[in-house]
């Protein structure tokens, strides 16, 4: 509110100065936070939060054990998990200790990686003897059975996000490797590999899912299956000197491109192989599982590789059509392109990652960078509370071709889908530009 004319003829020159300056310190914008300042700070705290709420890893009473009966009598292991959105999780708090120098938040993911190794080397005797009874199966269907996910495999999604961050610590430290990580390992490696299902041309499928509400035929192509594949897929080959692992997850990313980026850049959700048509929405999440899956596997291929400059072009449509999309709020939405939907953070950091990532490379222009520092400016504020949980996610979602799914999907508090990915765009944003 203006000062009134006739307080001020009763003020002397240094009062009325005074006030112009007082006034003019309410009215002036409050100063940005430094974007680098404000990613250290938020991933301290998100990254923080892990271990704080998981607790410690605690290995079972590993004894012995012959028989299904055995194995459900012993003490089984505490505090681990298996699942994709964990995977991710656990990749992100791998970037936090590096960048912030925290080698405690490392040693606790080590910990529990290796936990699960120990875990499944007691176990795997006794898969071996009764994997094909209905005995066994009951028991790795059980919701409390330790890394089910990692008993059950039967698609990506029980394996790639979580191989991918176990590789990611072990490569880091080869010297700390053991036999039963090289087993875990290897276990992973021959579902994706060897067994997930595939089309003619090598591109990952699930055969036998369609969509929500079972109008498409059985026979789907899922853009999130990039990341349950791609990045475990590079890191495999460095573990094991073989390149054509390399190759295969470029090969992924191009071949579903081919189906699922439209015109304008943006990736729809899935594909029908029976009608050869893509679902009708382009999902927020969707796209930035494909995105940090090509951001990935660019950082991890040879600039001579005969596919790099067919994904480099794949990566740039993507974030050109992506940044077009971006809110003035800096977020993007469930539905990219569909307005009425509502600002999701989960897609928002998996694209401040890429763009921040692509721009420090090189392969983005510099002002992709200032949309990540929006993109992420806004997460920090309004997304992450002082404790380090991050709302404003959207739960697990599946394909559909109704818009109403999309818009009632729930969003938990702290849901596991955006942990990860905010602390993966504030490592890449405080790396130097």
């Amino acid at each position: 509110m203006p000062t009134p004319p006739r307080l001020l003829a009763h003020l002397s020159p240094r009062s009325c100065a005074l006030v112009f300056v007082l006034a003019a310190a309410v009215a002036a914008p409050a100063a940005e936070p430094d974007p680098v300042a404000l990613a250290r700070e938020t991933v301290a705290r998100v990254s923080r939060h892990q271990p704080a709420q998981f607790g410690p890893v605690r290995d079972g009473d590993y004894a012995a054990v012959r028989s299904v009966a055995e194995v459900r009598s012993a003490r089984p292991p505490t505090g681990l998990g298996w699942n994709y959105s964990w995977g991710v999780t656990l990749y992100g708090v791998l970037r936090a200790s590096e960048t912030l120098g925290d080698p405690a938040l490392g040693k606790w993911v080590a910990a529990h990686n290796q936990a699960v190794a120990r875990y499944l080397a007691w176990i795997e005797p006794v898969e071996r003897e009764a994997g094909a009874s209905r005995e066994w199966q009951t028991f790795i269907e059980a919701r409390d059975v330790p890394a089910g996910g990692l008993l059950r495999l039967g698609n990506l999604d029980n394996c790639g996000a979580m191989g991918a961050q176990i590789l990611e610590n072990l490569l880091r430290h080869p010297q700390d490797v053991t036999p039963a990580d090289r087993r875990l390992v290897a276990r992973i490696a021959e579902w994706i590999v060897h067994r997930q299902e595939r089309l003619e041309d090598g591109t990952f499928w699930r055969p036998a899912m369609t969509d929500e509400d079972k109008l498409w035929p059985l026979g789907t192509i899922w853009a999130d299956d990039l990341y349950m594949s791609c990045p475990f897929l590079v890191r495999y080959a460095a573990f094991t000197g073989k390149p054509q692992h390399r190759t295969d997850a470029a090969r992924q990313i191009l071949n579903m491109a081919a189906r699922l980026q439209d015109a304008d850049g943006v990736w729809f959700h899935g594909y029908s192989v029976v009608r050869r048509e893509a679902s009708p929405f382009k999902w927020g999440r969707a796209n930035g599982w494909a995105m940090v899956a090509t951001v990935e596997t660019l950082s991890a291929l040879p600039e001579d590789h005969p596919a790099r400059a067919d994904l480099l072009a794949v990566f740039r449509r993507h974030a050109a059509g992506i940044a077009r999309l971006q809110g003035e709020s800096g977020c993007w939405r469930q539905i990219l392109d569909r307005p009425e939907t509502w600002e999701e953070t989960s897609c928002t950091a998996m694209f401040a990652y890429c763009f921040a990532r692509g721009a420090h490379r090189g392969w983005l222009p510099p002002e992709y960078r200032r949309a990540a520092e929006r993109a992420y400016a806004s997460i920090a504020r309004t997304k992450v509370t002082p404790a380090g949980a991050v709302n404003g996610t959207g739960e697990g979602t599946g394909i559909s071709l109704k818009l109403d799914y999309y818009l009632n999907r729930r969003r938990p508090d702290d849901d596991l889908h955006g942990r990860g990915a905010v602390l993966l765009a504030g490592c890449e944003l405080i790396q130097p530009k």
